[in-house]
């Protein structure tokens, strides 16, 4: 009789994966509806390059999806999932800390409170994210 690869691991080293996939998941989640121009971001982008409105939402769609994805190899225990949700993490970290510093991107509309609220959870839990990964990677 084969053991299976669950009980072989650490109970810790278990929490380790089901908590990426949970935050991944949790990330995107607050995503979706900060898409720019959508329901929470109603700020005015007609100021930047059409291409560039259109490269950051491709960003973020891109983003939201790699974090479904490799929440499921989580759930799954792949063992590269650590290094995929580190970049993750980091890539969300880059975006909200760039929008809240007002860097990127720039427009003269003033953040709405709720958008402020939404990318200022998820840029905290990308750095419990990114805690998390690293753990994962030494596990």
């Amino acid at each position: 009789m084969t053991k299976s690869r669950e009980a072989d691991e650490p109970m810790d080293m278990n929490l380790t994966f089901v908590a990426t996939a949970g935050l991944l998941v949790a990330m995107v989640l607050l995503l979706i509806p900060m898409v720019p121009g959508g329901l929470i971001d109603t700020r005015d982008f007609r100021q930047l390059p059409r291409w560039q409105y259109n490269a950051f939402n491709v960003f973020l769609v891109s983003l939201g999806l790699a974090s479904f994805v490799v929440a499921g190899f989580a759930l799954a225990r792949a063992p590269w999932v650590f290094l995929a949700a580190l970049i993750i993490a980091v890539l969300y970290i880059a975006v909200f800390g760039l929008d809240l510093g007002r860097v990127f991107p720039s427009v003269d509309d003033p953040l709405p409170s709720q958008l402020l609220v939404l990318e200022s959870i998820d840029l905290a839990l990308g750095g419990v994210l990114a805690v998390v990964a690293i753990e994962g990677m030494r596990g």
